[in-house]
């Protein structure tokens, strides 16, 4: 029988005391300080929700995203005994129509694995979060337990032909001693149709139709260009809420000037401006052998529900795991 359930969607007149207690109740992945800091990292979500048994708030969710492609959903916590009820499909429900279209991006406890799968979402073979040279980006019980893969983990099917279009990586003839180099996190000023260009280049696709702006950056709390005297040559963004979550998008440089070490230096200039939050990252599978060495950590519960369901299996297979796939300390 269902119940009627109050769905409300922003976030005044909240208590966030009581969102805080949800979040532990509920097993959310991240650990909160105080309510101060839930309260603001609600406060600078896209979209919060937060559902009411009568007068009592019985479950909370919240999403970081672009308004373009990509979205993380985050603290998504449901209080013990209403996950057997008909409140978990009612809530989700609402968040996947409010993101229809877009990639959604989440990371879960072991346990919830098969709760996500239930909804369509589908294990990613390409999340990572950034850890920088010492880990000192990542809480250490989360290694402990299990979040994370051994650095440079690879899975049987890695180099599968997922793509017939990706370009291989190559180094630049350049040398990078005899470049201007100089790095910006102001999106003024910026050529996004140079932007698109670099996107197309360095995706072996073109981006050109579906026209990164100016306002897809300046909407994005974190950004970073690198440039060569007056040349555009790369640049990387980021969602944020300020206080817990982000999440790294648009990384590119121009071929000409790969090899140089500039994505790892652009990253980390980026990661820099988020210093205490969980910063994920989903590449494309062809951006795998960038990520999995040592400043990053290859997640192990991190899901993906897709924008494009019906991908040919040949080029799903570089995305995801097969559906119900467990490693063996999660069986």
């Amino acid at each position: 029988m269902s119940i009627g359930y109050l769905f409300i969607e922003k976030t005044e007149n909240i208590d966030f005391e009581e969102v805080l207690q949800v979040l532990r109740a509920g097993n959310a992945v991240h650990e909160y300080k105080d309510a101060g800091q839930v309260k603001e990292a609600f406060e600078n979500s896209v979209y919060v929700i937060f559902v009411f048994d009568r007068n009592k708030l019985v479950a909370v969710a919240r999403a970081l995203s672009d308004g373009y492609a990509w979205t993380l959903l985050t603290d998504v916590a449901i209080l013990p005994g209403y996950e057997k009820t008909d409140l978990p499909d009612e809530l989700f429900k609402r968040i996947l129509k409010k993101f229809r279209g877009r990639e959604i991006f989440t990371y879960t406890g072991k346990k919830e694995i098969g709760f996500y799968e239930r909804f369509g979402f589908e294990r990613s073979k390409n999340a990572f979060t950034y850890a920088g040279l010492k880990d000192e980006a990542i809480d250490p019980k989360l290694i402990l337990e299990g979040y994370y893969l051994p650095i440079g983990y690879h899975y049987e099917s890695e180099y599968y032909p997922y793509s017939g279009n990706f370009p291989k990586g190559r180094k630049s003839e350049l040398k990078k001693d005899n470049l201007e180099l100089r790095f910006s996190e102001s999106p003024d000023n910026v050529d996004f149709v140079r932007v698109n260009e670099i996107l197309s280049l360095a995706f072996g696709e073109d981006r050109r139709e579906v026209g990164i702006t100016g306002e897809t950056f300046e909407h994005s709390r974190y950004t970073e260009f690198v440039y060569d005297k007056d040349k555009l040559v790369g640049c990387a963004r980021a969602e944020s809420d300020g206080v817990a979550q982000a999440l790294i998008l648009n990384v590119a440089i121009d071929p000409d000037y790969q090899g140089l070490h500039l994505g790892m230096e652009i990253i980390t200039r980026l990661a820099a401006q988020m210093k205490g939050q969980n910063i994920f990252l989903n590449t494309h599978p062809g951006g795998v052998g960038f990520y999995n060495r040592k400043g990053f950590r290859r997640n192990k519960t991190a899901l993906l529900y897709s924008a494009n369901p019906v991908m040919p299996k040949r080029i799903k297979k570089g995305f995801v795991l097969p559906k119900g796939y467990r490693f063996p300390d999660e069986l």
